[in-house]
């Protein structure tokens, strides 16, 4: 449940059913849906106070959520696999242009134990969907990588992870369209028991202005307790043909109870 303007939604709403036939979860309801790695992560959870620019630009401010169906299956060989696939009504109106028509989601993850402190995660994702009032055909991939080193014997004190995501959009009209690219680069350390620190490297091209924007953020974080998250970050952003800007923000977070979006 979320509040915001004195209006009280559902982010995420949903049933789940595990050790069906051919070791398949299956969902129902509303839910984040599995578009690389962060997509699926509440904002709170976030390793920066905001999601990365390509992902606002091209997913939704809010990232892509939609009510329907998902399908998820793990399988081994070569390491671990993870098959999500999905079909919702989405509630994006920038990607589908609110025509309510089902979209269609697949993500493939890969997941590498390397060593005992280190593993690495690479992934695909591909989503279509159409509106035929305004012939409208819309088509999303993306690739996420994430690599992260947590020694056993110090997590507590000593993480260090490094992860990115490219986005590919392409929005049709009659078959004519352009394809935009956007993608970042993050990484976090783990200073010690409490303190995080992190940078970001942005970069976006405007779907509809075409525009070019590049974004650097770096952040520092303090877990000031179990339940409560205090960050500090600043972002130099600058697009071509304007001045450069800088924003300081300040974040605290108060979270109590189990939350299943939380990294790990």
């Amino acid at each position: 449940m979320s509040l915001e303007n004195g209006a009280v939604s559902v982010e995420e709403g949903y049933a789940y059913w595990t050790g069906l036939p051919g070791h398949i979860r299956f969902d129902i309801g509303k839910f984040r849906q599995q578009f690389g790695e962060l997509n699926r992560w509440h904002l709170h959870a976030l390793p920066e106070t905001e999601y990365p620019a390509a992902l606002r630009a091209y997913l939704g401010d809010d990232g892509l959520a939609g009510t329907g169906i998902s399908l998820y299956r793990a399988f081994g060989g070569l390491g671990t696999h993870e098959l999500t696939a999905q079909v919702t009504r989405s509630a994006s109106d920038a990607l589908f242009g609110g025509g309510g028509r089902p979209t269609y989601l697949l993500h493939l993850l890969n997941f590498w134990q390397l060593t005992r402190s280190a593993y690495m995660q690479i992934g695909v994702t591909g989503l279509y969907g159409t509106n035929p009032d305004s012939s409208l055909r819309t088509r999303v991939g993306g690739l996420d990588f994430r690599m992260t080193w947590r020694p056993p014997a110090r997590a507590l004190y000593r993480e260090w992870t490094l992860r990115a995501e490219l986005y590919a959009l392409r929005k049709e009209y009659g078959g004519a369209g352009a394809t935009h690219l956007g993608w970042y680069a993050g990484t976090t350390y783990k200073l010690g028991q409490r303190w995080i620190a992190g940078a970001r490297y942005d970069y976006v091209e405007d779907p509809l202005s075409t525009l070019i924007t590049r974004q650097i953020t770096p952040s520092l974080t303090l877990w000031e307790s179990e339940w409560v998250e205090l960050r500090a970050q600043y972002t130099w952003a600058k697009s071509a043909g304007r001045a450069a800007t800088g924003q300081l923000a300040l974040q605290a977070v108060w979270a109590i109870g189990p939350h299943k979006h939380e990294t790990y």
